[in-house]
């Protein structure tokens, strides 16, 4: 399998690895700070699609910041999913800032031509 085309759009950069085995692709999404109320997870036209927002804590509205190494703001990753990735069959699980998506694959189909 090559390596899925990978985009990402927003203020704010997430980092994602992606894996496969012989029976699925697992995509590992870091996402700290996110509940999984604020995470959306799309396929469309082929792409798997995961977004979502992290917002400024509003305690921290009044004074001024002195050091601000977090990232706030929206986010969009994009993958671009092989044929044979089961869309359907998708699962998900969110778990202390790791978001962590199964992708089962189909089996192989094929035809035996038959000469004549």
């Amino acid at each position: 399998m090559e390596l899925p085309f990978l985009r990402s759009t927003g203020k704010v950069h997430r980092e994602i690895d992606v894996h496969e085995n012989d029976n699925e692709f697992l995509v590992n999404a870091e996402l700290p700070g996110l509940n999984k109320d604020q995470i959306n997870i799309d396929v469309r036209d082929n792409a798997l699609i995961i977004s979502g927002e992290t917002k400024k804590d509003q305690k921290y509205e009044k004074g001024k910041t002195l050091i601000q190494e977090r990232s706030y703001g929206s986010f969009t990753r994009s993958i671009s999913l092989p044929p044979n990735v089961k869309a359907e069959d998708i699962t998900a699980k969110f778990e202390d800032g790791l978001l962590e998506l199964k992708l089962p694959k189909s089996a192989p189909t094929g035809k035996k031509i038959t000469i004549e």
